[in-house]
């Protein structure tokens, strides 16, 4: 299954390269986490970064993306607003710079997102 993650911000492009690196950088995402870029647009030599592709099959893995998520998310001291989706279901996460996204919430959001599939 196929996880779909993404960020709204102004420099969108450099939170999904910090994002990505972040998630490689976890033993159980290695080699899951894949950057993809949207179409150039006319005149445009390459098109900017979309989203993150994580490629989950086992709740392990799933748990790995989340407790990944929220230690991002908790690092950064700017407003930061995700969406975790799969196939046509999503859930938005929102942190402002001075509270901490809770994991098990977190958690429960994704999985609910996961389990509708």
């Amino acid at each position: 299954m196929e996880v779909q993650v993404t960020l709204a911000a102004e420099d969108k492009s450099d939170g999904l390269v910090s994002l990505t690196e972040w998630l490689r950088a976890e033993r159980a995402l290695q080699g899951r986490v894949r950057l993809q870029r949207q179409a150039p647009l006319q005149g445009e030599l390459g098109g900017t970064f979309e989203l993150i592709s994580v490629v989950v099959g086992s709740g392990g893995v799933v748990t790995a993306l989340v407790t990944s998520l929220q230690a991002w998310l908790n690092s950064r001291r700017t407003e930061q607003k995700i969406a975790v989706s799969v196939g046509d279901r999503s859930v938005e996460i929102v942190r402002n710079g001075s509270s901490p996204v809770a994991e098990a919430e977190l958690l429960r959001l994704v999985k609910e997102v996961l389990d509708e599939q």
